[in-house]
């Protein structure tokens, strides 16, 4: 077991855990944290995992924060490689599960920490789930139980992102037919516990999943940023700029000997498609970007005549799996795509083993190094929307028995804001600081966060009476409030 890999993950483990209770996005996290507030409506909601907060909250008492939600994210990141660590071991038909592999899985999904806020949300949920998908679909054996297991994460999908589900589930639906393994006893499995999942949600909590998106999908694609082809485009741009960069840096390792002249052809390509794609302040699509280049490595150095049939099926679906979790996001895939790099190191893992290549040490050093930059980095360095972490120092009580340290100048402006807003269990708050309301102790009218314009006129036709918070990204629809409450500071 390589030293470095230990060390690696309990010094990521360690950034993770000292950050936990510093540092809040108002934008995207207070998204997150709203959707697991009991209280929080989410009228004609397109990501309906709220549903499990709610039931929990009703069995258990328990309202997880925002301390709470980032724990939840790392013990589900804990779980996924633990799913990682077994698919690897089905495909390579060992007794033992890998602890290396694991390490390098957990890893893998840290890396998702460099991109987004600190707070668990359905990009987690979806790179975790499928991750336990491909564990299930890998084993040798076919038997109910796993068969209803797996339906069972795929019904989770649903409420987590319906756009994967769909798409993972005609690829599990497709491997089974490949395996011949297809038939009505596996389509009732597959199809039961969602069915099942619908039910209890609906005479528990009066909602479900389908009551939510046959009431929701009119107001979301009403916004410009999902409709079908821009959701297309998000994907597919970042698939055009891999593909390029793959098909340049693969003709050069086939073709070029000296690899001094692979170099001479490759290096500058491949920082001219980095430059072309840049186009935030982020610059985590570098690792995606050579991500690719691996790949082109990998595909011109290997030997696939000596490829089980199964195993090329399976670098073929890791291959793809980023491509196909991303779908439906309104995020360039180019920039979300580092929730979803494992799958591809998963790839590589077997690539180097299969092809007796002497690189599966490089694998786990380039993923140690990557994961700790990009931990820190993304939580501690440049998090997500703010400052510095190491500058929330003051400690701020949103709820009873809940705080967070935030930085003087959030601070501030919360306590100006407290005193507008006494008896108000609600506040609208629009666009994209969703969580200035939950640093109040408040939550939102109808639904967990209001992005455009349009998307604010769908849930208000006939405008809005009270008090608005507004950050000016968008403009109001005409005559829909008073005078709003103008929010510069918390971004």
């Amino acid at each position: 077991m390589p030293k470095f890999l230990v060390i690696a993950t309990i010094i990521c483990i360690a950034m993770v855990i000292l950050g936990i209770n510093r540092g809040f996005d108002v934008s995207d996290e207070g998204l997150y944290v709203l959707l697991a507030h009991p209280l929080q409506e989410n009228q004609g909601g397109i990501f309906n995992y709220d549903l499990f907060f709610k039931l929990f909250h009703q069995i258990t008492g328990i309202h997880f924060g925002i301390v709470g939600l980032r724990i939840l994210r790392l013990f589900f990141y804990c779980l996924g490689a633990l799913g990682l660590a077994v698919f690897y071991r089905n495909l390579k038909f060992e007794k033992q599960l890998s602890f290396e592999v694991y390490l390098i899985s957990l890893l893998g999904l840290m890396a998702g920490y460099g991109f987004l806020p600190a707070s668990l949300s359905y990009n987690h949920l979806s790179v975790v789930l499928a991750a336990s998908c491909v564990a299930l679909l890998s084993t040798v054996t076919s038997k109910f139980s796993q068969n209803l297991s797996l339906g069972l994460l795929l019904g989770i999908l649903v409420y987590v992102k319906v756009t994967t589900a769909l798409l993972l589930g005609i690829l599990t639906i497709g491997l089974m037919l490949y395996e011949k393994r297809l038939n009505w006893k596996v389509l009732f499995a597959l199809l039961i516990p969602f069915i099942l999942l619908e039910g209890i949600f609906y005479f528990t909590l009066s909602e479900n999943a389908i009551i939510r998106l046959s009431a929701g999908l009119s107001i979301q694609t009403g916004r410009e940023d999902y409709h079908w082809w821009t959701l297309v485009k998000h994907t597919g741009v970042g698939a055009f700029w891999c593909l390029l960069l793959f098909l340049i840096s693969f003709l050069s390792f086939r073709l070029i000997k000296k690899k001094f002249f692979q170099a001479l052809l490759i290096v500058p390509v491949f920082y001219l498609t980095f430059f072309i794609t840049h186009i935030t302040d982020e610059w985590n699509h570098f690792f995606l970007l050579f991500g690719v280049v691996i790949w082109a490595w990998f595909f011109a150095k290997s030997d696939f005549s000596r490829f089980p049939a199964k195993e090329k099926v399976w670098i073929f679906l890791l291959l793809v799996l980023p491509f196909v979790l991303h779908f439906g996001s309104n995020v360039y895939w180019l920039r979300l795509g580092i929730h979803y790099l494992v799958f591809w190191i998963m790839a590589w893992l077997i690539l180097a083993d299969k092809s007796r290549l002497k690189s599966l040490q490089w694998v786990g050093i380039g993923i140690s190094f990557s994961a700790l930059l990009l931990v820190f980095n993304g939580l501690w360095w440049h998090p997500f929307e703010q400052k510095p972490l190491w500058k929330n120092i003051e400690k701020w009580e949103y709820l009873p028995g809940k705080s967070i340290l935030l930085s003087p100048k959030q601070v501030n402006g919360l306590e100006k804001l407290v005193s507008l807003f006494p008896e108000q269990e609600e506040i609208l708050a629009v666009y994209r600081i969703s969580g200035v309301p939950y640093l109040l102790g408040k939550v939102l009218p109808n639904s967990t966060g209001y992005w455009d314009r349009e998307q604010l006129k769908g849930f208000f036709p006939n405008g809005y009476s009270k008090d608005v918070l507004f950050y000016q990204v968008d403009t109001l629809p005409e005559g829909f409030t008073e005078p709003p409450i103008l929010v510069t500071e918390y971004l």
